[in-house]
Formats: structure tokens, C-alpha cells, sequence
């Protein structure tokens, strides 16, 4: 008799399937400490809502396995580390030509420079942010971006002047 594997627990299929997980208050909190501050510790965020340390814990492990909390990060100063020049360049391929998006995908997600990128609908086909020490240095991004993939036929770019701001909080909030 052969024997059935056991199904996935439902969060795992979720994850899987980029299915949005059912968050509760807890969950939604939580959520919110951690995009503020994820130096929190779980004694604090408990305290704070009603839970323990340890089903805070559980919680938090649980969010990550579904891909809900995707990363931990330090937010830093770009000018005190050296790139203080931010430009958001828009990218025209000519023609509608899928075999340079798809060179292109991996490359600006390996790009130190690039800070974040989009696939986009408009005049552009994707929408880059482009963290540098000084215009020579973005000047050179362009070239050899450029020289690599000739089928880019016009970078446009804007000069951030200032940081109004900066963040990649998502409201997590119940929806109506």
C-alpha cells in the first residue's frame, strides 16, 4: 500500500501561489511594528498588543514563511555612504522586444546602483532609481548599460533635488 504524502500546511500553498495570506489584528500590528522598526523585540511588540513574546515569535516565523515579511533591512543615509546623487531613469527598449526585459531583469536586480526598478505601461518599459556618488558615475551607468544592451534606445532621467520621502512601508490596515 503506498502511502499519501501529506498535504502542505495552508500558508505554504499560499506562498507558493502568491495568494494573499488571512491576517488577523495580531498579524496586521505586528506587521506594522516591523516596518517601522525591526529591532523591536517580541517581548516590546507583545506588551504592546496583548501577546506573549513567544507567540509573537510565532507569529513573525509564520508571516516570514509566507512570504508576507520578505526582508529585514537597515535603512541608511545615501549621501553618508557615498551616493548621494539619486536619478530615476526611464528606460525605452525599441520595439516591444521580451528578450532584451528578460536580459535586463537580472541585471538591475544585481546592480549596486540600482536602488529599485519596475516593469512599467507608458512611454517607458521600466522605471529604474539610480543611486550614485556624482553624475560621472551615473554617465557611466548609462554607457555601459547602454553598450551592453543596444536595444535600449533612450534613457530619460530626472535628478532627485530632494528627498520628500523615502520608504517602502505598505499599509497593512483591514481591508473594508
Amino acid at each position: 500500500m503506498s502511502r499519501v504524502p501529506a498535504l502542505p500546511p495552508p500558508e505554504a500553498a499560499a506562498a507558493a501561489t502568491g495568494a494573499c495570506p488571512a491576517l488577523d489584528d495580531f498579524d496586521r500590528h505586528l506587521l506594522a511594528f516591523v516596518q517601522q522598526d525591526c529591532t523591536l523585540s517580541a517581548e516590546h511588540m507583545g506588551a504592546a498588543i496583548g501577546l506573549s513574546a513567544s507567540a509573537v515569535q510565532r507569529r513573525l516565523k509564520r508571516l516570514r514563511a509566507q512570504g508576507v515579511i520578505q526582508a529585514q533591512v537597515a535603512v541608511l543615509d545615501p549621501a553618508r555612504v557615498g551616493r548621494g546623487v539619486t536619478l530615476l531613469a526611464g528606460l525605452q527598449i525599441d520595439r516591444d522586444n521580451y528578450p532584451v526585459l528578460a536580459a535586463l531583469r537580472p541585471r538591475l536586480a544585481q546592480d549596486a546602483a540600482v536602488q529599485q526598478a519596475w516593469y512599467v505601461t507608458g512611454q517607458n518599459d521600466l522605471m529604474v532609481v539610480v543611486q550614485v556618488a556624482n553624475m560621472a558615475a551615473y554617465d557611466a551607468w548609462c554607457a555601459a548599460l547602454m553598450q551592453a544592451l543596444p536595444q535600449i534606445g533612450r534613457i530619460t532621467t530626472q535628478v532627485v533635488i530632494e528627498s520628500l520621502k523615502r520608504g517602502l512601508v505598505v499599509p497593512v490596515e483591514a481591508p473594508v
